[in-house]
């Protein structure tokens, strides 16, 4: 490794993961201003993918020469910069690689100004704007909740408990209801929204709020050690997610039923996601288990409806309302819009996938990376 390009390698990493790296010469360069040699030494003996407990680094790294001093001298950059994760399983301590992703949400979010904090938020403005859309990947990350109040009337069924027997998968189901959801989690973090922050830092603000990003549980206790995030109780986290569906933001949440990682409130004028999915991707977020529906005989045609509407999903035609189902979110915005009732939520006849849980999720998404990578190096291109 003494004479590879470190930097060059790093950079090969995350394009595993998004494909082509934006800006790569100017990210190379805050890299290097930013990190040791040293720094990356201890990266790449960290597994490409995984779990390894900080005993099993530890003689790792003294085979070649990476002291313990060295070694915590270079987490003191790589943990804050979000490069690497600390954090125990099954009460062991010890660190994984964090994903590209990681990496730029942290430097948006630091306070002060550097080259790196500059650079990253190019990048992330650059996949927010259409540079995601070399993601080697299908398998959406998140998926859409859709607002509470849009979705009650939709079935006469009770929720589900969780880990009962369901007999309709038709039903409206906890892994729909973000209050639900959230009585599962112990621990809730708070952060700022990156894709805002990034736009804020270029001179791109939008006027939506900033405080939006949820984590939960292992994850959460992770961004806590950063100080980029602060600990709310479920209470404030309801209050929070209220204001944000009042400010017309769309609940985008990890895509799987057991116990969610990360929930985002996503507006169509600076997040990556919902931008994605306009211009056509269906590999960020999946929509929810609904589709919106029309009364027409209820339909006023006051178009409050259409203002809402982030997917632009909803249009008049020929003086009636029409929905493209193929552009619908489910997110329930236009159904809380509508004073006429004429708007409803029902259950998608064909409901996307959700992965079982967040391992089986991402289990998923690095086999097609992988299978991207060798995609690339053939010289094919994705579907």
């Amino acid at each position: 490794m003494r004479d590879k390009d470190l930097y060059e390698e790093l950079i090969r990493y995350y394009e595993f993961q998004i494909g082509s790296m934006p800006r790569r010469e100017d990210f190379k360069k805050a890299l290097r201003e930013t990190f040791s040699r040293d720094d990356l030494r201890f990266f790449f003996q960290l597994p490409y993918l995984g779990f390894i407990s900080e005993a099993k680094l530890q003689k790792k790294l003294e085979k070649i020469g990476i002291t313990r001093e060295i070694m915590h001298d270079s987490l003191r950059r790589l943990i804050p910069k979000g490069l690497v994760d600390k954090f125990q399983k099954n009460g062991v301590w010890g660190y994984e690689r964090a994903p590209i992703i990681v990496v730029l949400e942290m430097a948006v979010r630091e306070g002060e100004d550097s080259l790196f904090r500059r650079v990253t938020a190019q990048v992330m403005n650059d996949l927010i704007e259409g540079a995601a859309e070399t993601i080697p990947t299908r398998t959406p990350y998140y998926r859409v909740l859709p607002l509470e109040p849009a979705i009650q009337s939709t079935s006469r069924s009770t929720l589900i408990e969780v880990n009962a027997v369901i007999p309709d998968p038709r039903q409206i189901l906890p892994l729909d209801v973000i209050s639900e959801m959230l009585k599962k989690v112990n621990l809730i973090a708070l952060s700022n929204c990156y894709c805002r922050s990034s736009k804020k830092i270029i001179g791109e603000a939008c006027d939506h709020p900033l405080e939006t990003c949820f984590y939960f549980d292992e994850l959460a206790q992770m961004k806590l050690q950063t100080d980029y995030a602060r600990q709310v109780s479920y209470e404030e986290a309801m209050r929070i997610l209220y204001d944000c569906e009042t400010h017309g933001l769309v609940h985008n949440v990890s895509n799987c039923e057991g116990k969610i990682q990360t929930l985002c409130n996503c507006c169509d004028c600076s997040c990556g996601v919902l931008k994605a999915w306009n211009r056509g991707m269906r590999n960020t977020t999946a929509p929810s288990r609904f589709v919106v529906t029309l009364d027409a005989a209820r339909c006023t045609l006051r178009q409050d409806c259409l203002a809402a509407c982030p997917a632009d999903a909803l249009s008049l035609i020929e003086g009636k309302l029409n929905i493209d189902l193929r552009k619908c979110l489910g997110c329930g915005l236009c159904v809380a819009a509508c004073k006429e009732g004429a708007l409803s939520m029902q259950l998608r006849e064909k409901p996307p996938k959700v992965f079982k849980d967040n391992d089986a999720l991402y289990r998923n998404i690095y086999a097609e990376s992988a299978l991207g990578l060798l995609n690339r190096s053939l010289g094919l291109k994705k579907d």
